[in-house]
């Protein structure tokens, strides 16, 4: 008996609401009540819409923005790159002309000492000789 009041209770509660809303919307109190309601509903409505149009005004300003941002983090990518490029250009041209050097002191340096030995040997025009040149070994 007590299940059976549940249940009768739980299916007037679902029908409830049904019978609610088959109600007859052409009755003078609806009506009065939409009349009263739709200029608010109409102005709550066009807020949201002026809302959503300077949201999507904002989201294009913002879009258009980064579009800039983006050019100018390409363009500054691009110039970054480039000055590693030179860089490594001078650097690679600097290591060159030092490696050149370093090579024409070594061959200087070992034409010096075999005048040395010459000189130590007693050959007095090796002697007299002026120190080679690393100038004249580029």
């Amino acid at each position: 008996m007590f299940a059976r009041s549940i249940l009768t209770i739980t299916a007037l509660i679902a029908v409830a609401p049904l019978a609610a809303q088959s109600a007859d919307k052409n009755d003078p109190a609806h009506q009065a009540a939409d009349a009263r309601e739709v200029p608010q509903t109409q102005s709550l409505n066009n807020q949201v819409g002026g809302a959503i149009a300077q949201a999507q005004t904002n989201n294009a300003v913002a879009a258009a923005q980064n579009e800039i941002n983006q050019e100018q983090y390409a363009a500054d990518k691009a110039a970054y790159e480039q000055a590693l490029r030179d860089h490594h250009r001078e650097v690679l041209s600097t290591d060159a002309t030092f490696i050149r050097q370093q090579q024409a002191y070594a061959l200087a340096m070992r034409d010096w000492r075999a005048q040395v030995a010459m000189c130590k040997k007693g050959y007095k025009s090796a002697c007299d000789l002026p120190a080679p040149d690393p100038m004249k070994y580029m």
